[in-house]
């Protein structure tokens, strides 16, 4: 028997589909209508400018508005649910407290890590059978199918045996 964290499977789908895109070089935005407005510190806006080439490969579209003030007029596409104001502030202030102790790549393979887990479907929602078939078929493509890209498992299996010996039929 197997069992799927259907969270830490979609996340993980999400996290390899996003890779993917940045190596290919093919990343997606979805435009967003009225832009996001983001009013930055001079920390803030010395980590957008230093960062921005990434931002785009990420599929943000990020542009000065005047003063500290920049307009955020597209997000990542497979992102689009959470990829917004609040998602896009946390990378900054992640970035700007980790430039320091990691390499570039690195910083933003934890941030598409990131939103990959905010986007990602949550527990306590239920998936179509359609739904849950085209995730797994998605998962099971994978390389590495069994560990989301913060190390929790996606998959844990269960023989006959083990499920016979927890309801006491096998001593």
């Amino acid at each position: 028997m197997f069992i799927i964290d259907q969270h830490a499977a979609h996340e993980k789908v999400l996290y390899e589909r996003t890779i993917k895109r940045l190596k290919d070089r093919q990343t997606i935005s979805q435009n967003i209508n009225p832009p996001i407005i983001l009013s930055l510190s001079m920390r803030e806006e010395e980590i957008v400018r230093e960062y921005m080439d990434y931002f785009n490969e990420l599929g943000y579209e990020i542009e000065e508005f005047g003063g500290r003030e920049y307009a955020v007029r597209s997000v990542p596409f497979d992102l689009f649910s959470v990829a917004k104001k609040d998602l896009l502030m946390e990378i900054i202030d992640d970035l700007s407290d980790d430039t320091s102790l990691k390499r570039q790549s690195d910083l933003i393979m934890d941030r598409v890590a990131t939103m990959s887990c905010k986007a990602a479907v949550k527990g306590n929602n239920k998936l179509s059978f359609q739904e849950a078939n085209a995730l797994i078929d998605e998962l099971m493509s994978l390389d590495n199918p069994y560990n989301c890209p913060h190390g929790r498992p996606t998959i844990i299996s269960m023989s006959k045996y083990e499920l016979e010996k927890k309801f006491k039929r096998i001593i």
